[in-house]
């Protein structure tokens, strides 16, 4: 591998409130509830394989956008302990936690007091059971990797989902998640004749799935309020939205023209008997991109979060989509064709197969060509429309410090 050797076995923790009836090396995830109840997980986790890594900029750039907020929590942590633990929620294969943990990192390396010599840093990788860590070891010991980035640093993984316990009460210093809390704990099954996306829903439903969203949200905070240590921080990002007259849903939604896209490539192939109407006309892609209201209502709103946490900052901000500046750049329609739809399918696709695709079908080998048709003509429609269904990346951000 080049570099010093890899430290130590990276055991999966699992914890109870988080993984049941784990049996002859199997692991079934108890989930929340979903509106309709039948209880299957928003996603299956990010492609492997290295595919979600090679189409992932968006979140990457998403990442380095937030250098500056991490320089300011990292220039004010607490230092004393005997271990710095620093815990990615939602890290994926790994690509985009190295941007994350090589800007926190260097920012310790150069604070004016420096790391005591003694001192043990941890980082610590949180997502689903199904996601590629195969591949995020291997992004952690690789050429972009930071293992080399700090002396006695110790690497962990945590397997789980992040509305649940993945850590020790008290544990964590810094805890950072970066484009993953706009999932919701499970998959959405409600009437939603004309649309998959919740901006775009009628009510009562888009109030339904908001309150989903608020609960999952609230759980969220929860969860990290026990990990947390006295002083600790927490930074935290996903998609949002602001108000927006103009809009038909009253939103300027991360992504909206995106999901309108969806659903015109998924109504078309439900017209042809491909996709199962009914399952179509009741199923919703389980995001919510929440307005700066929402993001802090639970901490504000809620006795025990409020006491938890003191809100340090709370924005909203529209930040540069590489997919769309290097259209404008070069003009270049298939790059933009072929970027982008493997950035939708690298997030999406385990979504749509448990969703819909595998549903309307008679066997996984049918499901995967569903999803190859669907994936080919989102590619058309990006191809023939490349100005008209640009992902707007609206984030909300949060930094919170534990009381």
């Amino acid at each position: 591998m080049g570099g010093r050797p890899f430290p130590v076995v990276l055991p999966f923790i699992f914890s109870e409130r988080t993984v049941s009836g784990i049996k002859g090396g199997g692991a079934v995830m108890s989930q929340r509830k979903q509106i309709d109840g039948s209880g299957a997980q928003a996603t299956a986790g990010m492609g492997g394989e290295g595919y979600y890594d090679h189409h992932s900029e968006g979140q990457r750039e998403g990442i380095r956008q937030q250098e500056a907020r991490l320089r300011d929590v990292v220039a004010r942590l607490d230092l004393t302990g005997l271990e710095l633990r620093i815990l990615d929620y939602g890290c994926g294969p790994g690509r985009t936690s190295m941007v994350a943990f090589h800007t926190v990192l260097n920012a310790l390396r150069e604070r004016d007091a420096g790391v005591p010599a003694d001192q043990s840093i941890v980082t610590v990788h949180n997502d689903l059971i199904g996601n590629d860590w195969n591949g995020l070891f291997a992004n952690i010991a690789g050429p972009g990797g930071y293992l080399n980035d700090m002396p006695n640093l110790r690497v962990e993984a945590t397997a789980g989902s992040f509305f649940g316990t993945v850590a020790g009460a008290g544990s964590v210093d810094l805890g950072l998640s970066f484009g993953a809390s706009h999932w919701l704990s499970g998959q959405v099954r409600i009437a939603s004749p004309g649309s998959l996306f919740f901006c775009d829903l009628p009510e009562p439903a888009r109030g339904e799935v908001a309150a989903m969203a608020d609960r999952d949200w609230t759980t969220f905070l929860r969860r990290r309020a026990d990990e947390l240590r006295p002083g600790g921080w927490l930074v935290v990002d996903g998609l949002g939205a602001v108000p927006d007259a103009d809009d038909p849903s009253g939103v300027c939604a991360g992504g909206r023209k995106l999901y309108r896209a969806l659903w015109r490539v998924a109504s078309g192939l439900a017209d042809e008997g491909r996709i199962d109407a009914g399952l179509l006309n009741d199923f919703v892609f389980p995001v919510y991109f929440r307005q700066s209201d929402e993001a802090r209502r639970p901490l504000e709103g809620e006795a025990d979060l409020r006491q938890a946490f003191e809100i340090v900052e709370v924005s909203n901000d529209l930040l540069p989509m590489p997919t769309e500046e290097a259209l404008a750049r070069t003009g270049d329609v298939k790059a933009y064709a072929d970027a982008y739809a493997g950035f939708v399918r690298a997030f999406a696709e385990s979504t749509l197969v448990q969703g819909l695709f595998e549903g309307s079908t008679a066997s996984a080998e049918d499901a995967a060509r569903l999803a190859d048709d669907f994936f080919g003509r989102l590619h058309a429609l990006f191809t023939a429309e490349p100005h008209a269904h640009g992902f707007e990346h609206q984030i909300v951000t949060l930094v919170l410090r534990r009381r």
